[in-house]
């Protein structure tokens, strides 16, 4: 009972506001809409380090709600029912240090789950950390989401030393422009889903059942080295029209047929370099 009082006093942050101080705690919070929640403008808010178990989402801001120059530091979550962060709009927010996991069941109906999710802010900054497990069920005929890092479009920034495991969708679904290095994504649906502008340096996909690399519609994507083994025949590379895309070196292990670049649509500029054959 401590601890989630403990949870339920956290929700309100204020600007300039530290939580928790002074000694890290373990929050339980079954259920609960952010252990640290901010429901008003509120910058230069520093979260962590803190252990959040079993809450809906650890970390929400309210709809509307800006929070400049956020800090998130040593958040480590476990049993989310839905989202590990959720940010609105968040101009230089640091994300780091952190280990988000999913429920072992999957979430249901409206409650699409996320890593991190961030709707708008440039200079964010999200590193060392790692999201797992956010999924969702297979049903027929309805697309299965559940992303471990999902940004829109409105977001510019870096990610950096981040890894996406298990989750059902896409473990980096990033809209906006941002430059990404040494992530590694494994057993996710595409492991990585690129909408706007992104170059990055060493990317590694492993196991997806989709796509290593799922590109939309007029994105623009630079890769440096693309590390990528799998068992099965799904795509290296999956384009949806009128991408521009170049991946200047491969390192492969993939079963023989496995397919290179499915086209999705025309007007597709595909550019690869040593290895990706």
């Amino acid at each position: 009972m401590i601890a989630f009082l403990l949870a339920v006093q956290a929700v309100f942050l204020t600007p300039g506001q530290t939580w928790p101080a002074p000694v890290p705690p373990t929050i339980v919070a079954p259920g609960v809409n952010g252990a640290a929640r901010v429901r008003a403008d509120a910058s230069d808010v520093t979260i962590g380090p803190v252990v959040v178990r079993d809450a809906y989402r650890a970390v929400e801001t309210d709809a509307g709600v800006d929070t400049p120059r956020i800090r998130i530091r040593g958040l480590t979550a476990t049993g989310l029912t839905r989202d590990g962060i959720r940010l609105r709009v968040a101009p230089g927010a640091v994300i780091e240090d952190f280990d988000l996991s999913h429920a072992d069941a999957p979430s249901t109906g409206e409650h699409l789950p996320q890593g991190i999710a961030i709707t708008g802010g440039d200079g964010i900054t999200i590193r060392r950390g790692r999201v797992a497990g956010f999924r969702m069920p297979t049903t027929p005929g309805t697309y299965t989401n559940g992303d471990g890092i999902a940004t829109e479009g409105a977001t510019s920034g870096t990610i950096l030393d981040v890894a996406a495991i298990d989750n059902s969708d896409g473990g980096f679904d990033i809209k906006g422009t941002w430059a990404l290095d040494r992530l590694i994504s494994e057993r996710n649906g595409r492991d990585y889903r690129f909408w706007g502008s992104v170059t990055a340096g060493t990317l590694t996909a492993k196991g997806w059942s989709s796509a290593a690399i799922w590109v939309g519609k007029g994105a623009r994507v630079r890769v440096d080295h693309l590390i990528a083994s799998n068992d099965n025949v799904a795509p290296l590379l999956i384009v949806a029209g009128s991408t521009d895309v170049e991946i200047a070196r491969c390192t492969l292990d993939r079963p023989a047929g496995a397919v290179l670049v499915k086209s999705e649509g025309s007007k597709n500029r595909v550019v690869l370099g040593a290895g990706c054959r």
